[in-house]
């Protein structure tokens, strides 16, 4: 078998699917320090089922899904695929090529699959066992690993050795049935407790059932006398009601005769009742038609104040506009006015501006004549302008140029003089930088000396860790041992507990009516318990109470007789069987005026030797009061001569005389779980759990302050170890800080010569700049030569200018005269014209006014029109409906007069039916009295038919197989004896008889059960000691195979040396540790916590590869082991790897050369996206 495919999808950094293909040999898997290569062995550890998120370098699940970056959204789930060669079908599959599939979930949910089958994650631990691949094998081997096994108590170490001896599999067997065995003695305790309670119960229940029998023939035979007298009572009691009823059909027809007149007044008195009644409907029908005439006329009277005051306001309506369209037609006479005025003056000042224009046309013409001559002088004196603009520029361009030189020039100065500063310092500098170097190495070399001082301190403090670890696991089995018993206790406790809730030894009657109780908060109010329940006993007492008890045990305590008899029609409601009652204010008892407690071996009487609470003592007294404890035999056989056999004596034993000399005794089963010794034993249990409680609470205190002791050495270790690393950090911080200033020393050392070379450019840079500024003043004075010559001619030209000039500014001064002029008429003009169009809007707007006013005039008139017509309309209305009144007030009273007549003869008619229904009444009241008595006795033949019923389930019919051919008398004298003969037989169990053979039965097969759980216990533990032999062995024998190869191993890396695995307790195999002694070549013998890193990785290495030539593993992953290896010993290990790949396949993750160089197969990690990891593959034969 080896690996032949590894997929990966979204598993760390690898958000997209990546496949990884194996073969046979060396594949290598390197890539830069961040890039995810130790992911794929991480990859591996999920796949095969690694439950430790810290183990895969991870806080919780959710760490090792994709978490997305900048560019990618986090994925919600990864998935790895395990693919394995199995055609030498090393693993137990009928498959050439097994795939192993874990998906997980951010919820934290994980599915499996063997070839894309749903499994457990058991199903993968059992399919890799003993092939040294799982995640606690030695098929996968990280750098955290090596030190892990390396730096681990030998105990913990003991687990790799067991992988390659190939027992993993006989463990986990064995931790199997030693699960099974548990709950093996879990069931075996929980039946013996079970069967033992069975056991107390049959014993009584047989006793019960033989009382149960005598107690049926007994009821059989009173049967018959009872069914008997009681069809005797019946047949008198029917003679009597044939009598009644024939009185009773004869008062009935007289009644029939009264009524029947009874009804014919009714009817005549219904007749009148119903003129009446229609009389008063007509007259409220007219009183409501009179009161609605008054609510219609008041409400067109309020109509016409409205038409009223609607008329009124469109009269003043129509006033207001007429005033307002007289005032508004003076107003439009008024601006027509205006208008006419407003153009006149208009065209006046037209005519005004026309003339002004034309002055202004002159005077232009002239203007111009003059300005041309003018114009010419200045285009010649602008182009002697233009020369001097022109010399002026070559002198601003030379000055600028002189300037560039001169500025050129003093920056040269300047830079030359800093780059010679800047020497100086970088020089100084240098120096400085020299001096902190040669600091920096005495800080290293004192704080190597302060790391080795602090590892010597780690070695103590991990020694007294040792030390109290061992404390601490003692007291771990200590606990361990207290809370299996414990959880036995409370095991037993919650049995006996679930025992007495379910009634378990009582009845079935008791326990259905007992959960129907419990039920109905009526009845738990009113019903105080079963006897048994309520009852204390001292364990010494308990077995000759329950004796003396007998059924009575079951007995339920009522508060009152009604209850007592609402649960016996509950009892035959739902056929739950027969019970018992003692009801408080029912029961009456004698107390024993006897004076026995002096006398030796008598301990009392039964009820006063219990605890029970007071408000039943009644009922208490009543089934024990009567009942003497005696300690044996002998004393109960002297006590009841004495008493003349007048009361039961119970021996401690659990014999009994009985009233009237009967002894019954004989074996007793001594098992304690009867009812009432089971109350004793859960208080026991209950005292002992709380005894154990406080054993686990003070073995937690020990540990808890052992822990607080580890925790301060654990803090300890961590502090030192902190130091160390901030040391190592300081070490590397000031390595840096020295290669830093190596480098920049060598940097300003650079500086200074480019400063040198760069000084020279300078210098003569600055002898250029002198010669050009010399050049640049010998032009500018050239040029200030020409501008002067310009200058006069300029001079010349501007004093003829003179002359014309003032001629122009005259013109000039005219022409503006006049455009101002224009521009005040243009202005006057425009105002004219805007009061125009305001005069003639005011006009129009009147105009539309007034229209408006006028159609809003003839609105008002016609609406005044409108509502002096609806006026008049309601004044007639009001006219009619007052006619209407007047007629249905007069109707009214007419109505009024003849109800008066009406109701007087209705009164005669009620006053005769009256008489009539009196005499009814006497007769009805006769009809009563007869209906009572045949009542009474229908209810006494029915109860005594219901008596029959209930006492014995037969009906008056069925009675005449029961009757005995006898005096009645003589019947009656036989029922009181069976009745004396059942009642002295006490209370009877008749459902012991059914559960003494269900009980007997539930026993049987218990007891078998037992028996097989027995059996089955031996046997686990029979395969549980073969087990061990089989791990003894196979651990013993590859044991020393793996020594002596870890010996060669090791020489053969080390080049040398000496190497051995010691037992720590050769005594134990099943639980020893392993020690690991090393002796490096040319070093002592020594313990391997004090070699180098680099040291102690190449002996876990030898050891991996001992237990690998011992027990090859299909595949093996190394992810860095060779970290720590010096080059020389990494080739040792690659030479070693190439020849253990013949037959085992290597996976290794490394950046080593000497590693890579065995490789058949390389693959590359890298991250060319931040955050994801990709794959590059390279077969290096094909290379």
């Amino acid at each position: 078998m080896y690996l032949k495919r590894l997929e990966i999808l979204g598993f760390k950094s690898f958000a997209d699917k990546v496949v990884l293909n194996f073969e046979r040999g060396i594949t290598a898997i390197v890539g830069p320090n961040g890039s995810g290569k130790s992911n794929i062995s991480d990859a591996v550890r999920l796949v095969l089922g690694e439950q430790s998120i810290k183990s895969l370098r991870g806080n919780k699940l959710e760490d090792v899904i994709f978490v997305g970056t900048e560019k990618r959204k986090p994925l919600g789930f990864a998935e790895v695929n395990l693919t394995l060669d199995n055609s030498d079908h090393t693993l137990p599959l009928d498959f050439t090529e097994v795939v192993v599939t874990r998906k997980i979930y951010r919820s934290g949910e994980s599915e499996f699959y063997i070839n894309k089958t749903p499994c457990r994650l058991k199903d993968i631990y059992e399919l890799f066992m003993d092939t040294g691949v799982g995640k606690d094998g030695y098929s996968i081997i990280s750098q955290g690993k090596i030190d892990e096994i390396l730096v681990a108590r030998p105990e913990d170490r003991r687990q790799i050795f067991e992988e390659a001896a190939g027992i993993s599999k006989y463990k986990y067997k064995k931790e199997e049935a030693l699960k099974k065995l548990a709950a093996t003695n879990d069931n075996i305790n929980r039946l013996s407790d079970i069967i033992n309670e069975l056991e107390n119960q049959l014993n009584p229940l047989y006793e019960q059932k033989v009382d149960a029998e005598r107690y049926l023939e007994l009821i059989e035979e009173k049967k018959k006398v009872d069914v008997t007298i009681y069809a005797n009572n019946i047949d008198d009691s029917l003679k009597k009601l044939n009598k009644y009823e024939t009185d009773y059909m004869f008062v009935k027809k007289e009644i029939n005769k009264v009524k029947v007149e009874i009804e014919k007044q009714k009817r005549i008195i219904e007749e009148e009742e119903s003129n009446i009644n229609e009389l008063k409907n007509s007259i409220d029908v007219n009183k409501e038609n009179y009161f609605k005439y008054i609510n219609e006329i008041e409400t067109i009277n309020g109509k016409i104040e409205v038409l009223d005051e609607k008329i009124r306001n469109s009269q003043d309506n129509i006033d207001r506009l007429k005033k307002s369209i007289n005032e508004s037609k003076v107003k439009v006479n008024l601006i027509t006015k205006d208008i006419e005025n407003i153009k006149n003056n208009l065209e006046n000042l037209k005519a005004e501006k026309k003339e002004l224009e034309n002055n202004l046309k002159n005077g232009s013409e002239k203007y111009e004549i003059l300005k041309k001559e003018e114009d010419l002088k200045i285009i010649k004196i602008e182009n002697a302008k233009e020369d001097i603009v022109d010399i002026l520029n070559d002198i601003a361009e030379n000055k600028s140029k002189l300037s560039t030189s001169l500025s050129m020039k003093n920056n040269m100065t300047e830079k030359l003089l800093n780059i010679n500063k800047a020497q100086e310092s970088l020089k100084k500098e240098v120096a400085e930088k020299d001096e902190e170097r040669i600091k920096i190495d005495n800080e290293i070399n004192l704080l190597n000396e302060d790391i080795t001082r602090l590892y010597n301190d780690k070695k103590l403090s991990e020694r007294e860790l040792n030390i109290l670890d061992d404390k601490i696991e003692e007291q771990v089995r200590e606990h361990t041992k207290t809370l299996n018993d414990f959880n036995n206790t409370i095991s037993r406790l919650n049995i006996l507990k679930d025992m007495e809730k379910a009634y378990e030894g009582y009845s079935f009657s008791i326990k259905n009516l007992m959960k129907y109780i419990e039920n109905n908060n009526n009845l738990k109010i009113n019903v105080i318990g079963v006897v048994g329940e309520l009852i204390k006993v001292d364990s010494v007492y308990s077995l000759a109470i329950e004796i003396a008890l007998g059924s009575a045990i079951q007995d339920i305590i009522t508060k009152s007789t009604d209850i007592a008899k609402e649960l016996i029609s509950i009892l035959k409601k739902y056929n739950f069987g027969r019970a018992t009652f003692l009801p408080l204010d029912n029961i009456n008892y004698k107390p024993l005026n006897l004076s026995i407690d002096k006398l030796d071996g008598v301990v009392g009487i039964a009820s006063d030797i219990i605890e029970y609470d007071k408000s039943i003592e009644k009922a208490i007294k009543f089934i024990l009061g009567k009942v003497v404890i005696v300690k044996d035999i002998d004393t109960a056989i002297m006590l009841t001569k004495k008493l003349k056999n007048q009361f039961k004596i119970v021996t401690l034993n659990g014999d009994v005389i009985n009233p009237g000399g009967s002894i019954t005794g004989g074996s007793i089963s001594r098992k304690s779980q009867n009812i009432l010794k089971r109350k004793d034993d859960i208080k026991n249990l209950n005292d002992r759990c709380l005894n154990l409680k406080k054993i686990l609470k003070d073995i937690d205190e020990c540990k808890l302050d052992l822990n607080r002791k580890r925790e301060v050495i654990d803090r300890k270790i961590e502090d030192i170890f902190s130091n160390i690393k901030k040391e190592e950090s300081q070490i590397e911080e000031y390595k840096k800080r020295k290669s830093i200033i190596e480098f920049e020393i060598k940097k300003l050392s650079t500086i200074i010569n480019d400063n040198e070379a760069e000084k020279k450019q300078v210098e003569e840079s600055i002898k250029n700049y002198i010669d050009d500024i010399k050049n640049y003043e010998n032009k500018i004075s050239d040029l200030k030569a020409k501008k002067t010559s310009i200058d006069d001619l300029i001079k010349n030209y501007k004093e003829n200018q003179d002359n014309n000039s003032e001629k122009l500014i005259e013109l000039e001064k005219m022409l503006t005269d006049y455009k101002v002029e224009l521009a005040k008429y243009e202005q006057n003009i425009q105002n004219e014209i805007r009061i125009l169009n305001e005069k003639q809007d005011e006009y129009e707007n009147l105009i539309k006014n007034i229209d408006d006013m006028e159609n809003s005039l003839q609105l008002y008139l016609n609406s005044k029109v409108m509502y002096e017509d609806d006026k008049k309309k309601y004044i007639n209305d009001n006219e009619v409906l007052n006619n209407k009144l007047n007629e249905t007030k007069k109707l009214i009273q007419e109505y009024d007069d003849l109800l008066k007549q009406k109701l007087i003869i209705f009164k005669d008619k009620k006053q005769d039916l009256a008489i009539i229904e009196e005499n009814h009444s006497k007769q009805l009241e006769k009809e009563h009295k007869l209906d009572i008595n045949i009542q009474k006795i229908q209810m006494d033949i029915e109860n005594m038919k219901n008596r029959l019923w209930e006492e014995y389930e037969i009906t008056l019919s069925t009675a005449k197989a029961y009757i005995i051919n006898e005096n009645i008398a003589i019947l009656r004298q036989r029922s009181l004896r069976l009745t004396k003969e059942i009642r002295d037989l006490g209370a009877v169990n008749i459902n012991s008889i059914e559960e003494y053979k269900n009980i007997k039965e539930r026993y049987d097969f218990l007891k078998k059960q037992y028996d097989d759980l027995i059996n089955a216990r031996a046997s686990l533990n029979l395969m549980i000691d073969e087990t061990n032999k089989i791990i003894k062995t196979k651990f013993k024998d590859n044991f020393k195979l793996i020594e002596i190869q870890f010996k060669e191993t090791f020489k053969k890396l080390f080049g040398g040396g000496h190497a051995e695995l010691i037992l720590t307790d050769p005594d134990d195999l099943l639980n020893t540790g392993v020690e690991i002694n090393v002796q490096p070549p040319g070093k002592k013998l020594q313990n391997i916590t004090l070699l180098s890193g680099g040291e102690k990785a190449l002996v876990a290495i030898s050891l991996l590869f001992a237990m690998i030539l011992i027990r090859p593993t299909p595949f093996c992953i190394l992810d860095e082991i060779d970290a720590a290896l010096d080059d020389a010993n990494v080739d040792r290990f690659a030479s070693y790897l190439k020849e253990l790949s013949k037959d085992s396949q290597f996976i290794v993750v490394t950046h080593r050369k000497g590693t890579m160089s065995v490789a058949d197969i390389m693959y590359g990690v890298t991250m060319q996206e931040k955050g994801i990891s990709k794959l590059l593959s390279l077969k290096l034969e094909s290379a």
